[in-house]
């Protein structure tokens, strides 16, 4: 694995090697305004009446369901002849980081922690203080792979340690999670909720980048919490959508492509649009969007199903789980 290079350019380039979440939930004493835009309302419930407990303490069977999905999704890319590096769990110091502001810990989904772009590795400055922390184990868990590459690994700016105001909103960041970007070559599609990514964010991202790189703003309602969570481009011309989502109405960028629409309920509630791209040909989806699957197939996409409702409770799906070191 020495000095083998890191790169990502583009969503749909073949997935080589790639960094995924590990089971590790405490839910948080008190849940924060943000997350009540975009989580489901039986999630709500669920951490509401479980506030400061761990899943495997409060639900043995959830977690198990969660642990045995992310498992299989594991072998399902090894049997691919993918590198899978599953992020380390948290040490106690790192749990306690800015724990008096949210005490949760979430390592889930490391897309959002992290940007690879080009052969740029970007610790990015997430928006909730709880999901601050997650860099350290993604360090720990990819930084010798990072030092032994030709990538440049560098750390956002971090936002202040605010606690939120009444609008729910911790400061003026800049705040930039991967779940909101998309790489389409040279041009970088961020989306803006106003649960995740911000203006300054986007505005570091171009600045660090240069002139190699176009970076754009992409207007989301705040039902959401990222872009991935209503999109998905399989290949060039193909992409996965849920329309509803998008303020301005199509982006540009999508004009003239094959949309495969995803209603607002299975966006919201079974992360419907957050699939798994591991080629231009073929896509991982959850067992649960049969009709996705049947219009993906329909379009020539080779389609894998599996099981992920013991994950996309928490938020996330397929896209959010893993965050690629290598596309080809």
């Amino acid at each position: 694995m020495s000095n083998r290079p890191i790169g990502v350019n583009y969503e749909w380039g073949a997935l080589k090697e790639v960094l995924v979440g590990v089971p590790n939930v405490r839910l948080p004493s008190k849940l924060a305004k943000a997350p009540r835009n975009f989580l489901p309302q039986e999630s709500i419930q669920i951490i509401e009446k479980n506030a400061g407990k761990r899943l495997a303490e409060f639900d043995p069977a959830l977690n198990e369901k969660f642990v045995a999905q992310v498992d299989a999704i594991i072998k399902i890319l090894e049997g691919r002849s993918i590198v899978v590096h599953q992020v380390k769990k948290h040490l106690p110091s790192e749990e306690a980081f800015l724990a008096t502001m949210n005490d949760s810990v979430f390592q889930t989904f490391p897309r959002d922690p992290l940007l690879v772009i080009g052969d740029k590795v970007i610790e990015t400055a997430m928006y909730e203080p709880n999901r601050r922390k997650e860099r350290f184990a993604v360090r720990r868990t990819i930084g010798e792979r990072v030092s032994n590459s030709s990538a440049i690994m560098v750390s956002m700016p971090q936002p202040e340690p605010f606690p939120a105001d009444e609008d729910g909103c911790y400061g003026p960041g800049p705040f930039l999670e991967g779940g909101d970007v998309f790489l389409l070559g040279p041009d970088i599609y961020v989306g803006i909720t106003g649960n995740a990514s911000n203006k300054a964010g986007i505005h570091w991202l171009q600045e660090f980048l240069g002139n190699d790189y176009r970076v754009h703003e992409v207007p989301l309602n705040n039902h959401f919490l990222h872009l991935d969570c209503v999109l998905a481009t399989p290949r060039a011309g193909l992409a996965v959508i849920c329309r509803e989502a998008f303020v301005n109405g199509i982006p540009d960028f999508l004009r003239g492509w094959r949309l495969i629409d995803v209603s607002v309920e299975d966006a919201e509630e079974k992360l419907g649009c957050n699939g798994l791209v591991l080629d231009d040909k073929t896509m991982l989806v959850g067992e649960d969007m049969p009709e996705l699957a049947e219009a993906l197939r329909a379009e020539g996409t080779e389609v894998i199903t599996t099981p992920i409702d013991g994950i996309h409770w928490q938020g996330g799906g397929f896209r959010c789980w893993h965050h690629p070191l290598i596309r080809e």
